[in-house]
């Protein structure tokens, strides 16, 4: 995973751009999911602990370093 390339398809979609999303591999979009805090929106049917297993350590190590001070989108 690009994870770099990642956070900025995540940062779009925390935004409510999903326009780039959807060439994305299973395991990347649950990271621009977990990542952006729109789980409902990219991966409805998928739990947060799924997500979590499916990333991997390395990229949630990424990603708590990365987002760690990001909220929660308003909407």
């Amino acid at each position: 995973m690009n994870l770099p390339h990642l956070d900025e398809i995540a940062s779009e979609a925390w935004d409510g751009n999903y326009k780039r999303v959807g060439p994305l591999s299973t395991g990347e979009r649950l990271y621009v999911a977990l990542a952006s805090g729109r789980m409902r929106e990219l991966a409805p049917h998928d739990s947060i602990a799924y997500a979590v297993d499916r990333v991997g350590t390395e990229a949630m190590e990424h990603m708590l370093e990365v987002w760690r001070g990001s909220r929660q989108p308003e909407v």
